[in-house]
């Protein structure tokens, strides 16, 4: 089992907003392989950081990204390609 920083979190939350048809929060968590109680915490902490915002239709919380969300998006994906790192490397003790 690969463990993830907060970042690669936020990542994957933001990347299933992106690509899923409603964004409710059991679609995304689900999608982010992440449990309810935790998908949630980092949802609003999301939210609190400008990353994203809620809004409500047909009684279920909708979650849209925000400009500030889609740049973190930008940012985290040129890390990505300026250290390609797999996740292997980074939990083997060997370095």
């Amino acid at each position: 089992m690969v463990k993830r920083c907060v970042h690669d979190v936020v990542y994957d939350l933001l990347k299933s907003i992106q690509e899923a048809l409603r964004p409710i929060k059991s679609r995304i968590c689900r999608a982010s392989n992440l449990p309810l109680d935790r998908c949630e915490k980092v949802l609003e902490l999301m939210e609190s950081c400008g990353l994203i915002y809620s809004y409500f239709s047909e009684g279920r919380r909708i979650y849209e990204i925000t400009e500030r969300g889609y740049q973190y998006m930008g940012v985290y994906e040129k890390l990505l390609e300026a250290f390609p790192v797999s996740h292997e490397a980074l939990t083997r003790r060997d370095f």
